[in-house]
């Protein structure tokens, strides 16, 4: 069965228009289609459909993350038209080109499955939280310290700014925060280790404290940045904050996780006001790094504290390629009690903890990708 979800509040609002113009005119027998009203009615709505299913989503992740949590153990494969804010699923199968014209752009999902491409199988980060009986399926992104404050933050701009400036506003808004938590990083399940990038082979080695005996590593905080992703490159089209997930493609069941810790830096010696705000300027050289093809993951430390690109000293982004992590919040620290899973927010309780593993749930969810 085809049916077309469309979710006219997502991105500018202009997604019936697309769908109008553009969309529905390629598909024949679309048997349904949905304008959604309301949070939870795309998901209601296929409910009661049968399998298998192609779904033709003019959204972005957000519609995504609602349908496959509400419906795990359906056989749907998705055809995406981003008409969110970010698209960062759409964006990392299909990445843009600067001389592409946007309708075409748009449309690569729909022609893949005119073409009858073979669809790519989702992978899903499953979040569990202390104290919570489900857990959090997310296809996109699952992240805690700065990236989930800009989440929780920008979602009251939402209104007066619709588009990518509020995720900024938000951002320069909790822009001296440290998050105090310990992190543990756990082993890919092919390999039994964790493996952390290597800037100057360009390569992903074994983590040398992940060991046979010990294959899980244990990190200390404060952090500024912790976010991993599974399935994407990127979070918005020009925005590369994990390149090596295409660049070097992962074994099944991981995720890059992508780890910015302040005390790493040789010029900081301790976690006070001082410090949090002169690091400021690095927390956006490293960030305005991810804008430039992913430029971050070379940056390394001199022996100042100044940031260099392919220097000798150590590297300012740890980016490791796990099974999976669990993070372990302060209790004193309310904000690094947040997690955001594709967007949704989660709150960690006191005395609790967030873990997240990767297609710890058999699924059957898969997207048109490039043919």
């Amino acid at each position: 069965m085809l049916v077309a979800i469309i979710n006219p509040a997502s991105g500018h609002n202009a997604a019936e228009q697309f769908f109008a113009d553009h969309v529905l005119p390629l598909l024949d027998n679309v048997d349904h289609v949905l304008t959604t009203n309301a949070a939870g009615h795309a998901e209601q709505f296929i409910r009661d459909l049968p399998d298998p299913l192609t779904v033709v989503l003019g959204s972005g992740d957000g519609t995504l993350h609602e349908i496959i949590n509400a419906l795990p153990n359906r056989l749907i494969t998705f055809v995406l038209v981003p008409c969110g804010t970010a698209n960062a699923l759409y964006a990392s199968l299909f990445p843009p080109k600067d001389d592409q014209e946007t309708t075409a752009y748009k449309l690569q999902s729909v022609q893949a499955f005119i073409n009858k491409a073979t669809p790519v199988h989702l992978s899903l980060a499953s979040t569990s939280i202390s104290g919570s009986p489900t857990a959090s399926l997310s296809s996109v992104v699952v992240s805690t310290s700065l990236h989930a404050s800009i989440l929780h933050h920008s979602e009251a701009l939402r209104q007066t700014h619709p588009g990518l400036e509020r995720f900024k506003i938000a951002a320069e808004q909790n822009s001296t925060k440290w998050y105090k938590s310990r992190a543990n990083i756990l082993p890919i399940p092919s390999r039994g280790l964790v493996e952390i990038y290597d800037p100057k082979s360009n390569k992903f080695i074994p983590h040398p404290d992940s060991t046979t005996d010990s294959p899980a590593l244990e990190l200390h905080g404060p952090f500024t940045y912790f976010l991993s992703t599974v399935n994407i490159d990127r979070l918005e089209p020009q925005f590369r904050i994990s390149p090596l997930a295409r660049a070097i493609p992962p074994p099944p069941a991981t995720c890059d996780i992508v780890v910015l810790r302040p005390l790493r830096d040789p010029s900081i010696a301790q976690d006070d006001e001082q410090s949090r705000v002169s690091y400021v300027p690095k927390v956006w050289k490293v960030l305005g790094g991810a804008y430039q093809d992913g430029a971050h993951i070379q940056f390394t430390y001199a022996a100042n504290g100044e940031i260099e690109t392919a220097g000798d000293g150590p590297p300012v982004i740890e980016y490791y390629r796990a099974g999976g992590w669990e993070w372990v919040p302060d209790d004193q620290d309310p904000d690094a009690h947040l997690v955001c899973a594709d967007g949704a927010i989660l709150h960690i309780p006191d005395n609790g903890r967030a873990a997240c593993t990767i297609d710890a749930i058999p699924h059957t969810f898969s997207v048109y990708g490039p043919v």
